[in-house]
C-alpha cells in the first residue's frame, strides 16, 4: 500500500491515481506479459482493455442501468404535465376527443343496451 507522503499530487493537491484497482485479468491485459505490456502504449492498452471482454460487460451494465434511470426520470418529471393536458382535453365538452367519444357512445349505446336486455331477459342465461 502506498504511505500518504509518497502520493503523486496534482497542482490542487488532489492525489493522481496511479495503482491499478481492477485485476489485470478484469482489464483484459492478464494475457500480455508484464514486459510488453510496460513498453505499450497508452493507446494500445487502452485498446485492450476497451476489447475485454469484461469489462464490455460492465459497460453494457451501465448504459442499460443509466438507460432505465433517465427513463424513469423523464416519466417522473412528464408525467403531471401529461396528466394535466390529458385532463384538460377531456374535461373541455367541446373538444374533439369529448365529440368523438361522444358519438361512438351514441352509436354503440342501442347495441349494448340490446344486448344487457337480451342476456337478463329470462330464459336466456
Amino acid at each position: 500500500m502506498t504511505n500518504p507522503e509518497d502520493l503523486v499530487l496534482d497542482e490542487d493537491g488532489v492525489p493522481i491515481l496511479t495503482d491499478v484497482v481492477l485485476s489485470e485479468q478484469e482489464f483484459g491485459t492478464d494475457h500480455i506479459p508484464d514486459n510488453q505490456l510496460a513498453h505499450m502504449s497508452v493507446e494500445d492498452i487502452t485498446q485492450t482493455i476497451l476489447g475485454s471482454e469484461s469489462i464490455r460487460h460492465r459497460l453494457d451494465d451501465i448504459a442499460a442501468e443509466l438507460t432505465r434511470n433517465v427513463r424513469i426520470q423523464l416519466e417522473q418529471l412528464l408525467r403531471p404535465a401529461i396528466e394535466q393536458a390529458v385532463t384538460e382535453v377531456m374535461d373541455d365538452s367541446g373538444s374533439a376527443a369529448f365529440e368523438a367519444i361522444r358519438q361512438q357512445l351514441d352509436n354503440a349505446l342501442p347495441e349494448i343496451l340490446a344486448d344487457v336486455l337480451h342476456d337478463e331477459t329470462p330464459g336466456n342465461s
